[in-house]
Formats: structure tokens, sequence, C-alpha cells
């Protein structure tokens, strides 16, 4: 598997990047995690958006998925006339209204095959999920293929059970929204010592942090969730790949 950082600024786009958005590919099938604001602009780099194979949106927070809109714009009417089928975009459902809010329309079925995140089969994949802790429905994924496993916290604060959800991660993709020392509220965000202290306990075998907000120094973040996981930590940048 192969993991390109797409986006990973954290709650708004900053100067170097816009949010979160991972592409993920192995034997030619491209599935991507998240599709933040400003996304659609770098992924173009790498990949004609028409050929996406699958989505998966972790949360319908707007810098997990907002430009989903410019892509339906993409797989609608672009010039050369090949219109793709629909995408299979696997999305919480408690609040998909918003999604079709943003698009001013309810049909969206000509470009968007929606299912319900689940532990499923998606091409060469792998897909399991779990429901992280935070304010909207959420779902961390883990992706294995040919017996190597990246997982993607997605947001969360702390909670057990995803110890075990990323345990022995060869790449562990973990949020660091929160500064240490903050007077964090519960059920959010990960701090940078929680993600690497994650990454310790899940014994993972990388650890990147991501989702570190602009105004955050994001080397200290990077630097703190090392010293609590003890193992390779590295942060995530714009057009940066890793082989998992």
């Amino acid at each position: 598997m192969r993991l390109t950082v797409i986006g990973c600024s954290g709650s708004h786009p900053g100067p170097d990047s816009a949010c979160s958005s991972y592409l993920v590919e192995h034997q030619g099938f491209r599935l991507l995690l998240d599709l933040g604001n400003g996304a659609l602009g770098e992924l173009q780099k790498h990949v004609d958006p028409r050929d996406l194979d699958a989505l998966f949106l972790t949360h319908l927070h707007g810098d997990h998925w907002l430009d989903l809109v410019p892509l339906a714009h993409v797989r609608r009417h672009h010039p050369d006339g090949r219109v793709p089928w629909p995408l299979p975009v696997f999305a919480p459902s408690a609040d998909r209204d918003r999604i079709s809010g943003a698009f001013g329309r309810a049909d969206l079925d000509d470009v968007f095959d929606f299912r319900r995140p689940a532990d499923t089969a998606v091409g060469p994949f792998t897909v399991r999920v779990v429901r992280t802790s935070h304010p909207v429905e959420t779902y961390a994924v883990r992706v294995e293929s040919a017996g190597r496993a990246l997982v993607y916290t997605a947001d969360t604060g702390w909670f057990p059970e995803l110890v075990r959800f990323a345990g022995s991660a060869d790449v562990l993709l973990a949020e660091a929204g929160f500064v240490d020392g903050a007077a964090n509220p519960s059920g959010v965000h990960l701090t940078a010592t929680q993600a690497g202290e994650l990454a310790k306990e899940a014994n993972a075998g990388r650890l990147v942090v991501t989702h570190v907000a602009p105004w955050h120094d994001a080397a200290a973040q990077v630097r703190t969730a090392a010293a609590a996981f003890g193992g390779p930590t590295e942060l995530a940048r714009r057009g940066v790949a890793f082989d998992v």
C-alpha cells in the first residue's frame, strides 16, 4: 500500500496545506480517506479525480468533506465528456442532509453512491471501522491488504478501544489537534502525547502525526508525540508519500 498526504491541516486550511485528505493506493485501486476543504486542488497533482475508486468520509465536519462539492462538478461537467459511474462514498448518515444542502439539491445519484460506513471489502482492501469519541458521528478506519495495515484515527478524543483497533498497525496516521497542557475539552481531539501513547500501546510500526491546526507548532507536536511513542515518528506534510 502507498499512502499519500493530500491535505493534513486541522480545522481549517493553512498556508502549507489543505484540510484532511489521504490517498491510499494498491494494485491500481485508489481509495481516498476524507476530502476536506481545499484538498481537491492538491489531489489533481496525483490523480484525475474521476479515476477515484472509492471515498470514505470519516465524518461530516467541513474540514473532512467540503471538497465533495467541487468533486461533483468535476465528475459531472468535465469537457471531454467522459462521465464515470457514481463514486462509492462511505459517509455517516446522521448528518447527511448537510451534503445535499451544500449542493442546493437532494439528488446526487448521478455522481455519488452513498453507503454507510461498515466493515467491508473495497477493491483489494479490507476496511474496518470503529466509532470514535467526537461530537458528531465519526469513524476511525483500518485499511488492510497483503498483510499490511494502515490505521487512520480520524478526529477523536481518547477512548480505550482505539488501542485495540490500532493494534500492530504498520502505519498509524493519528491526529494531534490539541496541545498538551491546554484546557482541552474531552471527547474532541487527541493531544500529541496521547497520539504517541496510542502508537506505543498499539505497538505501531510508524507514527504519522496529522491534523495539527495552523496556529500550533507542528514541529513541537511531532517532538512531543515522538517522546511518548519512542518509535519512528513523522509529520504529515502535503504531497508526502509513505509506503505502508
